[in-house]
């Protein structure tokens, strides 16, 4: 007799999903170079002065062109948000390459330590803005900084979610906090933003998108998958087909039915 297992991968595969899904709604940052990078290798991917098919080694000059003439802006003008943001999201783009195709962990911490220093820039520009301390956090922790370090910025971080709501970040935080072991931290955390979701959705004000949040809050963290296969259908059923938010509830959603579909056939079997 045997016992039919589910693949051990299926969490990470769908949180990978998950994570994708909100990239695709372009607000954070920290894995975009990953995210899009998936299609550096494909067929008909065209970079900039390129015909066709460019080989890793063009998207490696094109990045490094790019930093370079950013950076030659910066030392010439002000700095801005937007041209600091635009630097950091290069540099990511260098990280992916120098990671996946040529594993130059040397310069991979160099862009990183330059990342983070950007995003230091970028909170004292905006230092309301959470997106910015969630990066630096993210890349403190690649990085290896004290852990005392690491904890400000997490602490900081959570009284500007709680003070002015952003449940895309404060989902991202969450994770980040199960990858730091923190399950206090993580238990308050869910809890402040499911009450705060909870309070959304019931007065219809939430939007299509914390709806997303709250119902990959409510599948992943609640563990209350068939809630949040309820809150998706509604989402897609209101959502244009072609829309970001429409492709990451269904996506979201194919994961939670696999599951269903484990769960059903995950029985003793001669």
């Amino acid at each position: 007799m045997a016992k039919k297992e589910q693949p051990k991968t299926l969490k990470k595969q769908r949180w990978a999903a998950i994570v994708a899904a909100i990239l695709a709604l372009g607000m954070l940052v920290s894995a975009v170079g990953a995210y899009l990078g998936q299609g550096f290798g494909q067929e008909g991917g065209v970079m900039p002065n390129q015909q066709a098919d460019p080989e890793p080694e063009d998207y490696l000059a094109y990045y490094e062109e790019e930093v370079e003439r950013l950076e030659e802006y910066l030392e010439e003008h002000e700095p801005t948000a937007v041209v600091l943001r635009e630097l950091a999201e290069n540099y990511q783009f260098l990280v992916f390459i120098k990671q996946v195709y040529f594993d130059d962990q040397e310069a991979v911490r160099e862009y990183k330590e330059r990342m983070a220093s950007i995003y230091e820039s970028l909170i004292d520009k905006e230092p309301e803005a959470p997106e910015h301390r969630y990066e630096l956090i993210n890349l403190y922790l690649e990085l290896q900084e004290e852990d005392q370090l690491i904890e400000e910025e997490v602490s900081v971080l959570i009284d500007t979610l709680h003070e002015n709501p952003d449940p895309m970040v404060h989902i991202s935080l969450i994770e980040t906090l199960t990858v730091m072991d923190k399950e206090d931290k993580i238990e308050e955390e869910v809890n402040w933003l499911h009450h705060y979701l909870q309070g959304r959705v019931a007065d219809e004000t939430a939007d299509n998108e914390e709806r997303y949040i709250y119902a990959v809050l409510v599948g992943e963290y609640l563990e209350d998958p068939g809630a949040a296969e309820s809150i998706l259908e509604e989402v897609i059923e209101e959502e244009d087909e072609g829309s970001r938010i429409y492709q990451a509830a269904r996506q979201y959603l194919s994961f939670l039915e696999a599951d269903d579909d484990y769960e059903e056939d995950d029985v003793l079997i001669d």
